[in-house]
């Protein structure tokens, strides 16, 4: 029996990190709490892969409820921060070794240890992410292995529930408040067999909080620097007496200033699910989202002479506002609704569903300074234009899943098979970009009379993605081999209404991977893979042109770590990927896109996590990273690295609890993160230089002090505890974000 306490929204709705989320056995995890033969790969791997954790038969003594469970399911929380099995790199529960690809899990615990308030900040510990390029939550900016940024074309995709989130236009992007999230995972390298949109250098893969069997509430109030206001609740339970229904509903409201003057956050957030079990084999797990972020700003780019260079008018301040006060803003609303069933016929044979549509309204108005335009004679001159951006896209994804276990003489076999569909339709009214009188950083004057820029692309763009795709996870003895394959057809249409003008994209192409891993006894696991990936690329660059699409190769090599009877996990990696039609920064048209031709990122990836004499956590990792352009439109640019991205990541984080004595609650954390040197823009005329970070986190459990105060925790985090002054990246000499200065957040919570 194991005590457990239930995730909560930020981090002071956790009584104790260490232990995070509770199992879900009946209602949210039926396939933990039925017995099921599993004569699969997946089954198989899990048996010789997959070991219990030391320690867990004996109770913690923590407020709330008590479940058994081991989070054996990729939509199970994780007990602690070292994860055993994940769907995201399979479609299917698979533990981690028996994986032929890098993947990392970031767990509810460590997501409350260090106050993440954006999935990119969860992000900062995992190896092959860069997630501080610029600063603000309103738009997530996260590299993998190279590859991503915020522009259309170039991000990321995010996977939530196994289904894509909705991208298209510019601005139109979804972003998701980790609050609601259990576990956050980064499957690396191209994933296109499984997903059908997906870049080379991976997916970030989230997972929602679902309903449990046991009741719970759960409240807490935040604040800390810069104007911190928060208010989150989790709360959950059965609905009927014989637990086939039961609910969750997370929310919060948060107000905040970023470093920018002029500039804010806030958002709302409502994410209410429910979950049916008729019996043992079937599921059923509605899934609703509300995200409502009212009244921000996008703090736009600076120029690297003031901020990273020495300017003849002074250093241009962290606080300078580029923007125009009353008229930049954005603005954000999506809604989301969707299921994940699940039913199993037999022994055999299970047949999964994920659906979920999508709705998102974005207003963007922004003025920012022209980056390719030459400063003024005394460098305090900055030229600006302003744009303006109205979008809407609504999208419904589909997953359909059929899985098979059995084996056929001495190989085991788990096969997939599965059918999916992403349609979307994106409206984009749209500004080109109007002169707005040149700003004085050292003195700056606002509020100065501009013309609105009209109406220029107004663009109604239509897609359809269909993907039919096969998998089959095989075991013999030690061997764990993966082959799969997909093929993709995409529907591309583009609309100009303002010139009557339209195109359209047709595209299909085959992608696949190979991979096998070799399982030693000592939980030692070395493997080796092929994948290639094809992405329709939506949105249009400044003329209207949509985007072509994305092909791209991988080869990868590495070993996995996880020795039996100890709580831990070790990874190392190399890899190679050469992709085709990639997207960056317009240099004459800010906000837009171009398709600069193909590049090659090359790297070896370290990570590390562990949890010792069950008191102290520990993660590490480390990224060396080469990613160069192989062909580019411009020959001057072909041999030189991709903008923005690091040659080096490294950090280091730990968390001790004292677990007796005069100091049992407490518990005290440390991190630190070394950003290496990254290209300034696409020449590589400058460099931006690498920084070192220092993050900190203390945390009490007051009933530790007195049982009157059970279920009541304090904690307090800060990000860059020595505020340190740092540009995070550029992407031309115009072009420079400031990082994040000190942010400190105090939390109050309680449970019962």
């Amino acid at each position: 029996m194991l005590a457990l306490i239930l995730s909560g929204s930020p981090a002071a709705l956790h009584a104790e990190d260490h232990v995070p989320g509770a199992g879900q056995p009946g209602v949210a995890s039926s396939r933990t709490a039925a017995p099921r033969h599993r004569a699969g790969a997946a089954a198989e791997a899990e048996r010789a892969a997959v070991h219990e954790r030391p320690g867990t038969d004996a109770a913690i003594a923590l407020p709330a409820l008590t479940v058994t469970g081991h989070g054996m399911t990729g939509t199970d929380p994780v007990p602690g921060l070292v994860a055993r099995v994940s769907a995201t790199g399979t479609k299917t529960d698979t533990p981690l070794l028996a994986v032929p690809q890098a993947v990392s899990v970031i767990p509810r615990a460590q997501i409350d240890q260090q106050a993440a308030r954006s999935v990119g900040d969860s992000l900062r510990y995992t190896p092959g992410v860069f997630a501080d390029t610029r600063v603000g939550g309103v738009l997530e900016s996260v590299f993998l292995r190279g590859f991503g940024g915020f522009a259309a074309g170039a991000t990321n995709p995010q996977i939530l529930d196994g289904l894509p989130l909705v991208k298209g236009g510019n601005w139109a992007a979804q972003v998701i408040d980790p609050s609601v999230l259990e576990r956050v995972e980064v499957l690396r390298g191209p994933a296109s067999v499984l997903y059908g949109q997906a870049s080379p250098g991976g997916i970030v893969s989230m997972v929602s909080k679902r309903p449990t069997e046991q009741p719970f509430r759960a409240v807490a109030l935040t604040t800390g620097s810069r104007n911190r206001a928060e208010a989150a609740f989790d709360l959950g339970g059965p609905i009927t007496e014989d637990g086939r229904w039961a609910y969750r509903l997370n929310g919060l409201g948060r107000r905040v200033d970023t470093q920018v003057d002029f500039s804010r956050e806030q958002r709302l957030v409502l994410a209410p699910a429910l979950a049916w079990r008729p019996d043992d084999d079937t599921r059923l797990t509605l899934l609703g989202f509300y995200q409502n972020d009212p009244h921000n700003n996008f703090a736009g780019w600076l120029p690297a002479e003031g901020t990273l260079f020495p300017s003849p008018a002074g250093r241009i301040r962290r606080r300078f506002f580029p923007g125009e006060p009353g008229f930049d803003a954005y603005d954000r609303q999506q809604a989301m609704i969707g299921y994940a069933f699940e039913h199993r016929f037999d022994e055999t044979w299970t047949v999964r569903q994920n659906l979920r549509y999508a709705h998102i309204d974005t207003r963007f108005e922004g003025v920012a300074i022209n980056y390719f335009a030459p400063f003024g004679a005394t460098a305090r001159l900055l030229e600006r234009s302003a744009s303006w951006s109205r979008e809407a896209v609504d999208g419904l994804s589909l997953d359909n899943q059929a899985q098979a276990d059995f084996a056929t003489g001495p190989v085991g076999h788990t096969i997939l098979l599965g059918l999916g569909y992403q349609g979307s339709r994106a409206d984009v009214n749209a500004s080109g970009f109007g002169p707005v009188p040149a700003i004085d950083f050292a003195a700056p004057v606002y509020r100065r009379p501009f013309a609105r820029p009209p109406a220029a692309p107004s663009t109604r763009q239509d897609s359809s993605r269909v993907g039919l795709y096969a998998q089959d996870q095989m075991r013999l003895d030690h061997w764990a081999v993966t082959v799969g394959g997909r093929q993709d057809w995409s529907l591309l249409d583009t609309a100009n209404r303002l010139t009557a003008g339209s195109s359209r994209q047709d595209d299909q192409a085959f992608t696949g991977r190979v991979g096998a891993v070799y399982l030693f006894d000592s939980g030692l696991a070395p493997y080796a893979s092929y994948a290639t990936s094809f992405e329709p690329t939506l949105g249009t660059g400044f003329s209207g042109t949509p985007f072509k699409p994305t092909h791209a190769r991988q080869t990868e090599a590495g070993v996995k770590y996880q020795p039996p009877g100890l709580d831990s996990f070790v990874a190392v990696s190399g890899f190679d990927i050469t992709q085709d039609n990639v997207a960056a920064a317009d240099p004459a048209h800010p906000f837009y896109s171009v398709q600069t031709g193909a590049v090659r990122s090359r790297g070896i990836e370290f990570e590390a996590r562990a949890t010792l004499c069950d008191s102290l956590d520990l993660i590490g990792a480390y990224t060396y990273l080469d990613t160069t352009v192989r062909r580019d439109s411009n020959p001057a640019l072909v041999g030189k690295r991709f903008v923005a991205v690091p040659d080096q990541l490294v950090s280091l984080w730990a968390h001790y609890r004292f677990p007796s004595g005069p100091l049992a609650g407490l518990s005290l954390a440390g991190g630190i993160r070394v950003i290496g040197r990254s290209a300034g823009d696409p020449a590589n005329s400058f460099s931006v230089p690498a920084v070192t970070l220092v993050d900190a986190a203390i945390r009490y459990d007051l009933g530790a002090a007195d049982p009157g105060l059970a279920g009541w925790q304090a904690s307090i985090n800060a990000a860059n505890l020595f505020d340190r002054t740092y540009v995070a990246s550029c992407f031309a000499a115009g072009g420079c974000f400031y990082g994040n200065g000190r942010t400190v957040i105090a939390s109050l919570g309680y449970r019962w």
